[in-house]
Parts: structure tokens; sequence; C-alpha cells
């Protein structure tokens, strides 16, 4: 059996590694000139940069036995998930997290947060519930009990069951760090397991995120051919031809597409309407992400996050201090600060020079960290046109219908992407996986 795999992403590479281990010709075809799509990461002057995911949840099962058998087991840390959150001219910051030990440790900052009112107190406790009565609903991979929630948006579910206030210094920051788009543009269904995750953990591996996407193409790296775009994936008579290049056309007994759902369609124009239709009610969020590293630490110790509300006007949805994530991440003392713009600001940010951007977001950061100095040791910047899928309300059962009517519509087809599942690394890993395994059965 011949197989390309479209997309050396995260689930292009999980896809190619399986097969590779089963002992199937298979060539990954990829766009760019590196691996990884939003596993990857970079190096520069002793510093880690994680460029796309930052973290991984401690639910993600398939990430991290992936890891393991990766050998990357040692390599996976936690690290605390301590936020801030602007309002009213301050920072009020907790630590995220059920455990009660934490909750004892960091009892002072629970005396002192102040982001709620007696309203917004209230708004909470009324939401708050639901969260903890659905909680066994709110998987990423195991999503179908959570469909219910999948008709309206996050934001209509928080006012509707709690208000205006929880809404914009709770689930609207959330959503927004998380998703890089607003609470209207996802789920509530996915938006309620995001909330849910993010008090359980965050996990990241040693020396950097990257390390994963690394592992995974060393695996396979003689059948991955970068900057190698596919042209179109020809379809003929209901199956899979194999896949046009520019340097030619590539005959496969069976395609993994793993690009995300738009660029499938532009692959794609002879796919059956109905699948058609559902992949183009996947969305993406857009960021220009802008990391600059810094002689010492920006945020007070212990402190990993600081949430901008979009009542604060900010273009950012939130920045990062990652050399809190592990030592490798930055030298002793150091800081990593990594700024996340979202929405509209982002699309617009991702169109204009460097030098703007970096000056625009460092006098952005001093808004709420004064601190923040004029001259960074240096300043990186990576434009994401499609960054994440925000999963907006009724996508996520318009794609379990096609996975329930079966991918198979066109013969020797398989699709991957984080859209498959709640959007998520840990959902792009398994679909990849997924696809691969259901070519080794013959499924």
């Amino acid at each position: 059996m011949k197989v390309i795999v479209v997309g050396a992403g995260t689930a292009g590479l999980a896809a190619t590694y399986i097969l590779y281990r089963g002992g199937v010709e298979v060539t990954a075809l990829e766009a760019s000139s590196s691996p990884g799509g939003r596993l990857a990461g970079a190096r520069r002057e002793g510093y880690v940069l994680d460029l796309g995911a930052q973290f991984f949840f401690r639910f993600y099962d398939t990430t991290f036995d992936l890891c393991r058998k990766l050998g990357l087991e040692g390599d996976i840390v936690p690290f605390p998930f301590k936020v801030a959150i602007w309002r009213d001219g301050r920072l009020n910051a907790l630590t995220a997290g059920l455990d009660p030990r934490l909750l004892w440790r960091d009892r002072r900052d629970l005396l002192r947060f102040r982001l709620f009112g007696p309203r917004g107190i209230l708004q909470a406790a009324r939401i708050m519930p639901l969260l903890f009565r659905r909680r066994r609903d709110l998987h990423f991979i195991d999503y179908r009990g959570s469909l219910d929630l999948d008709g309206e948006s996050l934001a209509e579910l928080a006012l509707r069951r709690g208000g205006e206030e929880v809404l914009e210094y709770f689930f609207q920051p959330l959503a927004s760090c998380l998703t890089l788009g607003e609470p209207e543009e996802i789920g509530a269904g996915y938006g309620l397991a995001l909330a849910w995750y993010a008090l359980h953990g965050l996990f990241t591996l040693r020396s950097g995120m990257g390390t994963l996407a690394d592992a995974l193409y060393r695996e396979c790296r003689d059948r991955v051919m970068l900057s190698t775009p596919a042209r179109r994936i020809v379809l003929e008579d209901g199956k899979v031809k194999g896949v046009e290049t520019g340097e030619g056309f590539l005959d496969a007994d069976a395609v993994i597409c793993a690009t995300t759902a738009t660029k499938a369609l532009r692959l794609m124009p002879d796919l059956p309407e109905g699948m058609r239709n559902i992949l183009g009610k996947v969305r993406y969020s857009a960021c220009c992400h802008v990391m600059f590293g810094l002689r010492k630490r920006l945020l007070p110790e212990g402190w990993y996050a600081v949430g901008l509300p979009r009542r604060a006007m900010s273009p950012m949805a939130g920045f990062t201090d990652n050399s809190i994530k592990s030592p490798l991440y930055a030298p002793p003392g150091a800081g990593m600060v990594h700024c996340f713009t979202y929405g509209r600001h982002a699309r617009e940010l991702n169109s204009r020079p460097d030098a703007e951007v970096f000056s625009l977001l460092a006098e952005e950061i001093r808004r709420f960290v004064p601190s923040m100095p004029a001259e960074p040791l240096f300043s990186e910047i990576y434009r994401w046109e499609e960054a994440v899928c925000l999963s907006p309300p009724g996508m996520l059962r318009a794609v379990d219908d096609l996975k329930r009517m079966g991918l198979r519509e066109v013969k020797g087809l398989r699709l991957a992407g984080e859209y498959l599942f709640m959007p998520s690394v840990e959902g792009a890993l398994r679909s990849g996986i997924d696809a691969a395994e259901s070519l080794l059965r013959g499924v």
C-alpha cells in the first residue's frame, strides 16, 4: 500500500510516524520548510521559543502515551498556572486549580483576589455548578456527551446561566487566551471543556513543546518532503488517485489530508457536497505571536500569565513569561515573554511590519507591567493566519455527523486535523493516529 500524507504538522507527523512504524510505504508532503505545525519550536541565544502550542493539559492521554513511546516521558514537567487578570487598573493574581494543597498554599492570594464584585460572585456561583455537574461530558476526545451544549456559543451560555461580569472577566479572557478568538465564536461545550481542563494543571516538555515534533520527525524524516506543497488531491470516480505537486503527480492508494479544513477544501474541490458543507463550517483564529527575550524575568515570582479582558482595549488576549515553565527555557533569572494577539487585532497586525508590531506590543505590555524594558535582548515574530480551530456553535455536531456517516465517501481518503475533535494538540495527534490506524486495519 502506498500512502501520501498531505501536511507534516501535528496530525500529519503523527499519521506518518504510525504508518512508517507499520511498514507502509508512506510519503508526507509539507509546504513549509519545517515540520511540526502548532508544535513547532525554536531556540535563540539560550532561550526556548514555543512558536505555537504553549502547554499540554493533564488529560492528554494520547499525547503523553506518544511521548512515552518516543522516550520523552521523563521530559514531561508540570508548571504553575498562576494567572493575573486585569481589572480596574490592577492585576488580580490567582493559581488556577482545584487541588486543595495549592489552594491552601495560595490562601493569601485567594483572600486578596478582587476580580469579582458581589454581583460577579453571585453569577459565578450560578454557573460553576454546571461545570462540575457536566465534568464527565467535557472531554476533548470523547466529546459526544457534550453535544447538547453545541447549539449555543460560550458567550450565550455564560450570559444565560451566569451574567455579564462572569462572561467579561472569566470566560472571555479564558476563551481568548486559549483559542485567540472571542467567546461568541466558540461553542458552549468546548468553552466549558477548556475551563475544566485549565483547572487541572499545565504541562510542558523540559526543552520546549517542539521537542515532541522533533522526536516524531526524527523517527520518519526520510519519508517527509519539506518545502513541497501539494497543489491538489486528485479524486476520480469516488476514489483517490494521488496528489499533484510542483514536481509532478504522485500516485497513491490512499491519501491522508492532514491540513486545516479550509486548506482541505482548496485541495479537494471535487469532494462530495455533504463533506464540503461540513468542512465549510470550520473556522480558525489568527495570531500575530510576538516574543521578547529579556535579561530579567518580567512577572513576579511564580506568575506565568497575564490575561487581558477585552474591556482593557488591548490587541493582546494576554502575555506570558515562559521562563517559569522549566529551567531550560531561559538562562537563570532571565525572562521569555510571549504576546498573543487575537481576533481582528491579530489579522490587522499580521499585515504590519515587524518593527512596528514589536514597538506597539512592548508599549502595550508596559501599560500593565511598567517594568517591561525599552530594549529587549531580542524580539521574534511568528504570524499565524490560521492559529487555532475555534469550534463555533454547531461545528462539533456537524463534524460528528460526518464521522458517524463515515469519512469514506471517497475510497482511500482519510482526514486528520484538530477540527475532528474538540480542537487541541491532543485532538490533532489523535486524529492523525486514527487515520493511520484505520488504513493499517484496512477499514
